[in-house]
Protein backbone atom coordinates (compact mmCIF):
# COMPACT_ATOMS: atom_id res chain seq x y z
CA UNK A 1 0.00 0.00 0.00
CA UNK A 2 1.23 3.45 -0.79
CA UNK A 3 0.10 6.90 -0.88
CA UNK A 4 -0.06 9.45 -3.94
CA UNK A 5 0.61 12.33 -2.12
CA UNK A 6 2.03 11.44 1.29
CA UNK A 7 2.83 15.26 1.63
CA UNK A 8 -0.92 15.64 2.28
CA UNK A 9 -0.91 13.01 5.78
CA UNK A 10 -1.25 15.81 7.76
CA UNK A 11 -4.90 16.50 6.07
CA UNK A 12 -6.19 13.56 7.74
CA UNK A 13 -6.01 15.09 11.37
CA UNK A 14 -6.97 18.30 10.65
CA UNK A 15 -9.90 17.67 9.26
CA UNK A 16 -10.79 15.22 11.87
CA UNK A 17 -10.21 18.01 14.46
CA UNK A 18 -11.90 20.32 12.55
CA UNK A 19 -14.93 18.12 12.23
CA UNK A 20 -14.97 17.71 16.45
CA UNK A 21 -14.42 21.24 16.61
CA UNK A 22 -17.42 21.93 14.62
CA UNK A 23 -19.76 19.85 16.09
CA UNK A 24 -18.70 20.94 19.57
CA UNK A 25 -19.25 24.62 18.45
CA UNK A 26 -22.94 23.19 17.09
CA UNK A 27 -23.86 21.62 20.43
CA UNK A 28 -22.78 25.04 22.77
CA UNK A 29 -25.03 27.37 20.49
CA UNK A 30 -27.80 24.88 20.24
CA UNK A 31 -27.74 24.43 24.38
CA UNK A 32 -27.34 28.80 24.33
CA UNK A 33 -30.38 28.81 22.48
CA UNK A 34 -32.73 26.28 24.11
CA UNK A 35 -31.95 27.44 27.28
CA UNK A 36 -32.42 31.30 26.23
CA UNK A 37 -36.21 29.77 25.34
CA UNK A 38 -36.79 28.47 28.70
CA UNK A 39 -36.28 24.99 31.10
CA UNK A 40 -34.40 22.57 28.90
CA UNK A 41 -36.43 19.60 30.46
CA UNK A 42 -39.86 21.29 29.98
CA UNK A 43 -38.88 21.81 26.27
CA UNK A 44 -37.25 18.32 25.40
CA UNK A 45 -40.83 16.52 27.07
CA UNK A 46 -42.84 19.01 25.10
CA UNK A 47 -40.71 18.41 21.78
CA UNK A 48 -40.06 14.76 22.79
CA UNK A 49 -36.55 15.92 21.68
CA UNK A 50 -33.28 16.00 23.08
CA UNK A 51 -33.18 19.73 22.37
CA UNK A 52 -29.84 20.05 24.26
CA UNK A 53 -28.04 18.04 21.54
CA UNK A 54 -25.63 15.65 23.04
CA UNK A 55 -23.31 15.69 20.24
CA UNK A 56 -21.14 12.25 20.92
CA UNK A 57 -22.89 10.36 18.25
CA UNK A 58 -22.70 13.23 15.88
CA UNK A 59 -19.27 14.22 16.92
CA UNK A 60 -17.87 10.13 15.77
CA UNK A 61 -20.05 10.44 12.06
CA UNK A 62 -18.94 14.17 11.35
CA UNK A 63 -15.18 13.65 12.70
CA UNK A 64 -14.72 10.05 10.84
CA UNK A 65 -16.37 11.57 7.82
CA UNK A 66 -13.48 14.01 7.80
CA UNK A 67 -10.64 11.24 8.54
CA UNK A 68 -12.08 9.36 5.37
CA UNK A 69 -12.21 13.04 3.42
CA UNK A 70 -8.39 13.44 4.56
CA UNK A 71 -7.22 10.47 3.80
CA UNK A 72 -8.42 10.14 0.33
CA UNK A 73 -7.00 13.10 -0.68
CA UNK A 74 -3.42 11.32 0.31
CA UNK A 75 -4.30 9.02 -3.00
CA UNK A 76 -4.40 5.73 -1.06
CA UNK A 77 -2.93 3.02 -3.51
CA UNK A 78 -3.15 -0.95 -3.72
CA UNK A 79 -2.78 -3.43 -5.88
CA UNK A 80 -0.78 -3.50 -9.33
CA UNK A 81 -2.31 -2.48 -12.57
CA UNK A 82 -0.33 -2.44 -16.09
CA UNK A 83 -0.35 0.85 -17.91
CA UNK A 84 0.23 1.25 -21.65
CA UNK A 85 1.41 5.02 -21.80
CA UNK A 86 0.71 6.49 -25.31
CA UNK A 87 3.08 8.27 -26.82
CA UNK A 88 3.36 11.18 -29.43
CA UNK A 89 6.22 11.50 -31.39
CA UNK A 90 8.66 11.15 -34.37
CA UNK A 91 11.31 8.19 -35.29
CA UNK A 92 14.16 8.44 -35.22
CA UNK A 93 17.90 6.91 -35.24
CA UNK A 94 20.79 8.36 -33.60
CA UNK A 95 24.19 7.12 -35.65
CA UNK A 96 27.15 7.65 -33.98
CA UNK A 97 30.47 7.40 -35.47
CA UNK A 98 33.23 5.64 -33.01
CA UNK A 99 36.05 5.67 -35.43
CA UNK A 100 39.62 6.14 -33.23
CA UNK A 101 39.48 10.17 -35.17
CA UNK A 102 36.70 10.69 -32.47
CA UNK A 103 39.66 10.41 -29.98
CA UNK A 104 40.59 13.87 -30.87
CA UNK A 105 40.66 16.57 -28.40
CA UNK A 106 40.21 19.49 -30.82
CA UNK A 107 36.81 19.64 -28.58
CA UNK A 108 36.79 19.19 -25.50
CA UNK A 109 37.09 16.52 -23.82
CA UNK A 110 36.94 14.95 -27.10
CA UNK A 111 34.97 14.45 -29.94
CA UNK A 112 33.85 11.38 -28.94
CA UNK A 113 32.84 12.65 -25.99
CA UNK A 114 30.75 15.72 -27.64
CA UNK A 115 28.79 13.89 -29.19
CA UNK A 116 27.91 11.18 -26.06
CA UNK A 117 26.69 14.59 -24.53
CA UNK A 118 25.36 15.74 -27.36
CA UNK A 119 23.37 12.57 -27.92
CA UNK A 120 22.52 12.59 -24.20
CA UNK A 121 20.99 16.38 -24.95
CA UNK A 122 19.34 15.53 -27.32
CA UNK A 123 17.37 12.58 -25.92
CA UNK A 124 15.86 14.88 -22.79
CA UNK A 125 14.82 17.62 -25.63
CA UNK A 126 12.53 15.11 -27.61
CA UNK A 127 10.56 13.02 -24.75
CA UNK A 128 8.18 10.62 -26.41
CA UNK A 129 9.97 9.74 -29.73
CA UNK A 130 10.85 6.20 -30.49
CA UNK A 131 14.66 6.01 -31.49
CA UNK A 132 17.38 3.62 -32.31
CA UNK A 133 20.72 3.77 -31.77
CA UNK A 134 23.76 2.58 -34.37
CA UNK A 135 27.29 3.40 -34.00
CA UNK A 136 29.95 2.60 -36.69
CA UNK A 137 33.33 2.88 -37.26
CA UNK A 138 34.82 0.55 -40.40
CA UNK A 139 31.53 -0.83 -40.41
CA UNK A 140 28.17 -0.62 -38.99
CA UNK A 141 26.57 -1.72 -35.68
CA UNK A 142 22.95 -1.53 -34.64
CA UNK A 143 22.58 -1.14 -30.28
CA UNK A 144 19.10 -0.80 -29.74
CA UNK A 145 15.82 -1.03 -32.44
CA UNK A 146 13.38 1.87 -32.06
CA UNK A 147 12.34 2.33 -28.90
CA UNK A 148 10.74 5.26 -26.25
CA UNK A 149 13.01 3.49 -23.80
CA UNK A 150 15.48 6.39 -23.95
CA UNK A 151 17.42 5.28 -20.81
CA UNK A 152 18.45 2.22 -22.36
CA UNK A 153 19.88 4.24 -25.00
CA UNK A 154 21.65 6.26 -22.54
CA UNK A 155 23.33 2.92 -20.72
CA UNK A 156 24.93 2.13 -24.24
CA UNK A 157 26.31 5.65 -24.67
CA UNK A 158 28.34 5.18 -21.75
CA UNK A 159 29.47 1.87 -23.18
CA UNK A 160 30.99 3.67 -26.50
CA UNK A 161 34.59 3.47 -27.03
CA UNK A 162 37.15 2.91 -30.89
CA UNK A 163 37.93 -0.45 -28.54
CA UNK A 164 34.44 -2.08 -29.64
CA UNK A 165 34.63 -1.32 -33.56
CA UNK A 166 36.03 -4.04 -34.22
CA UNK A 167 36.85 -2.86 -37.87
CA UNK A 168 38.84 -0.08 -37.74
CA UNK A 169 38.27 3.07 -40.24
CA UNK A 170 34.93 5.36 -40.77
CA UNK A 171 32.58 4.15 -43.41
CA UNK A 172 29.17 6.42 -43.28
CA UNK A 173 27.69 4.57 -45.95
CA UNK A 174 27.05 1.39 -44.27
CA UNK A 175 26.07 3.21 -40.76
CA UNK A 176 23.24 5.23 -43.01
CA UNK A 177 22.07 1.50 -44.53
CA UNK A 178 21.60 0.17 -41.69
CA UNK A 179 20.22 3.23 -39.46
CA UNK A 180 17.38 2.78 -42.96
CA UNK A 181 17.17 -0.76 -42.50
CA UNK A 182 15.65 -0.04 -38.91
CA UNK A 183 12.45 1.76 -40.51
CA UNK A 184 10.67 -1.60 -41.49
CA UNK A 185 7.40 -1.24 -39.66
CA UNK A 186 4.58 -0.25 -41.22
CA UNK A 187 4.82 3.33 -42.60
CA UNK A 188 3.04 5.49 -39.71
CA UNK A 189 2.12 9.42 -39.99
CA UNK A 190 5.11 10.43 -38.21
CA UNK A 191 8.51 11.86 -40.16
CA UNK A 192 11.14 9.48 -40.46
CA UNK A 193 14.28 10.81 -39.22
CA UNK A 194 18.37 9.91 -38.94
CA UNK A 195 20.57 12.43 -36.82
CA UNK A 196 24.18 11.06 -37.90
CA UNK A 197 27.59 12.26 -35.81
CA UNK A 198 30.87 12.11 -37.13
CA UNK A 199 33.85 14.02 -38.20
CA UNK A 200 33.40 13.51 -41.76
CA UNK A 201 36.12 11.70 -42.45
CA UNK A 202 35.34 8.70 -44.43
CA UNK A 203 37.35 6.23 -45.94
CA UNK A 204 35.25 5.65 -48.86
CA UNK A 205 33.96 7.46 -52.25
CA UNK A 206 31.83 10.42 -51.43
CA UNK A 207 29.23 8.58 -54.01
CA UNK A 208 29.22 5.43 -51.99
CA UNK A 209 27.67 7.85 -49.10
CA UNK A 210 25.00 9.91 -50.80
CA UNK A 211 24.17 6.71 -52.68
CA UNK A 212 23.00 5.44 -49.35
CA UNK A 213 21.43 8.76 -48.52
CA UNK A 214 19.33 8.47 -51.83
CA UNK A 215 17.65 5.14 -50.65
CA UNK A 216 17.08 6.78 -47.43
CA UNK A 217 15.15 9.28 -49.22
CA UNK A 218 13.46 7.27 -50.98
CA UNK A 219 12.28 5.46 -47.91
CA UNK A 220 10.94 9.29 -46.80
CA UNK A 221 13.50 9.52 -44.26
CA UNK A 222 15.47 12.89 -43.88
CA UNK A 223 19.15 12.78 -42.60
CA UNK A 224 20.31 16.02 -40.56
CA UNK A 225 24.11 15.43 -40.06
CA UNK A 226 25.91 16.75 -36.93
CA UNK A 227 29.92 17.56 -37.61
CA UNK A 228 32.07 16.93 -34.27
CA UNK A 229 35.86 18.63 -34.67
CA UNK A 230 37.35 21.51 -36.07
CA UNK A 231 39.17 22.14 -39.51
CA UNK A 232 42.20 23.25 -37.81
CA UNK A 233 43.11 19.44 -37.41
CA UNK A 234 44.49 17.99 -34.63
CA UNK A 235 46.54 14.64 -33.76
CA UNK A 236 44.63 11.33 -32.95
CA UNK A 237 46.04 10.12 -29.32
CA UNK A 238 47.30 6.21 -28.91
CA UNK A 239 46.55 5.31 -25.42
CA UNK A 240 48.32 3.04 -22.77
CA UNK A 241 46.39 0.06 -21.73
CA UNK A 242 47.38 -0.10 -18.68
CA UNK A 243 47.56 3.57 -17.10
CA UNK A 244 45.34 4.82 -19.22
CA UNK A 245 47.52 7.83 -20.40
CA UNK A 246 48.39 9.21 -23.43
CA UNK A 247 51.50 6.90 -25.23
CA UNK A 248 51.56 8.51 -28.33
CA UNK A 249 49.58 9.85 -31.40
CA UNK A 250 48.75 7.78 -34.64
CA UNK A 251 51.72 7.90 -37.52
CA UNK A 252 50.98 7.38 -41.40
CA UNK A 253 53.24 5.01 -43.41
CA UNK A 254 56.16 7.92 -43.34
CA UNK A 255 55.85 8.16 -39.86
CA UNK A 256 54.44 11.71 -39.74
CA UNK A 257 51.60 12.50 -37.04
CA UNK A 258 48.15 12.39 -38.62
CA UNK A 259 46.16 15.10 -38.09
CA UNK A 260 42.36 14.75 -38.25
CA UNK A 261 40.23 17.04 -39.63
CA UNK A 262 36.01 18.09 -39.48
CA UNK A 263 35.55 17.25 -42.87
CA UNK A 264 31.46 19.30 -43.67
CA UNK A 265 31.23 18.88 -47.39
CA UNK A 266 30.16 15.24 -47.39
CA UNK A 267 28.37 15.76 -44.53
CA UNK A 268 26.41 18.58 -46.11
CA UNK A 269 25.75 16.95 -49.18
CA UNK A 270 24.42 13.77 -47.31
CA UNK A 271 21.78 15.79 -45.65
CA UNK A 272 21.01 17.75 -49.14
CA UNK A 273 20.27 14.78 -50.56
CA UNK A 274 17.73 14.30 -47.87
CA UNK A 275 16.50 17.32 -47.23
CA UNK A 276 17.81 17.71 -44.11
CA UNK A 277 20.50 20.17 -42.73
CA UNK A 278 23.72 19.88 -41.51
CA UNK A 279 25.08 21.63 -38.16
CA UNK A 280 28.15 21.75 -36.11
CA UNK A 281 28.15 20.27 -32.68
CA UNK A 282 28.23 23.23 -30.58
CA UNK A 283 25.28 24.39 -28.11
CA UNK A 284 23.61 26.36 -30.84
CA UNK A 285 24.21 24.10 -33.49
CA UNK A 286 21.96 21.18 -31.37
CA UNK A 287 19.53 23.63 -30.93
CA UNK A 288 19.04 24.63 -34.06
CA UNK A 289 18.63 21.06 -34.90
CA UNK A 290 16.40 20.59 -31.82
CA UNK A 291 14.24 23.24 -33.14
CA UNK A 292 13.96 21.12 -36.61
CA UNK A 293 13.02 17.94 -35.49
CA UNK A 294 10.45 19.33 -33.01
CA UNK A 295 8.80 21.22 -35.73
CA UNK A 296 8.28 17.55 -38.03
CA UNK A 297 5.06 15.84 -37.94
CA UNK A 298 4.47 13.34 -34.86
CA UNK A 299 2.19 10.19 -34.45
CA UNK A 300 0.35 8.73 -31.57
CA UNK A 301 1.40 5.53 -30.83
CA UNK A 302 1.68 2.41 -28.14
CA UNK A 303 4.01 3.30 -25.63
CA UNK A 304 6.15 2.00 -22.75
CA UNK A 305 4.50 -0.87 -20.56
CA UNK A 306 4.80 0.12 -16.75
CA UNK A 307 2.95 -1.63 -13.93
CA UNK A 308 1.48 1.07 -11.45
CA UNK A 309 -0.56 1.26 -7.66
CA UNK A 310 -4.39 1.25 -8.10
CA UNK A 311 -5.84 4.48 -6.74
CA UNK A 312 -8.59 3.65 -4.28
CA UNK A 313 -8.75 7.42 -2.94
CA UNK A 314 -13.16 6.96 -4.37
CA UNK A 315 -14.04 4.54 -1.76
CA UNK A 316 -12.49 6.95 1.48
CA UNK A 317 -14.09 9.48 -0.44
CA UNK A 318 -17.35 7.85 -0.51
CA UNK A 319 -17.15 6.94 2.86
CA UNK A 320 -16.63 10.28 4.02
CA UNK A 321 -19.41 11.88 2.09
CA UNK A 322 -21.98 8.87 2.93
CA UNK A 323 -21.09 9.32 7.20
CA UNK A 324 -22.37 13.25 6.35
CA UNK A 325 -25.49 12.23 4.34
CA UNK A 326 -26.38 9.87 7.57
CA UNK A 327 -25.39 12.67 10.07
CA UNK A 328 -27.57 14.83 7.85
CA UNK A 329 -30.54 11.85 7.75
CA UNK A 330 -30.18 11.98 11.86
CA UNK A 331 -30.74 15.56 12.10
CA UNK A 332 -33.53 15.80 9.59
CA UNK A 333 -35.60 13.18 11.31
CA UNK A 334 -35.07 14.52 14.64
CA UNK A 335 -33.81 11.42 16.31
CA UNK A 336 -33.07 11.40 19.72
CA UNK A 337 -28.88 11.48 20.00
Amino acid sequence: MGLEHPELVWTIAALLLASVAVVWRWRARRGAAVRALGSPGLLQRLSRADLAGCAGRRALLVAGAGAAIGFALAGPQWGVRIVEAETRGLEGVLVLDISASMLARDVLPSRLERERTETRRLLRELPGDRVGLVVFAGRAYVLTPLTSDHGAVELFLDALDPEVAGTPGTSIASAVRQATDLFRSPRSAADKVIVLFSDGEAHEPDDAILSAGRRAAQAGIRIYTVGVGTERGEPIPEYDPESGRVAGYRRDGNGEIVLSRLSPAVLQRLASVTDGAFVRADAGGVARLVEALESLQRASGPGLRRLELTPRDHWFALLGFLLLAIDAVLGSARLRW
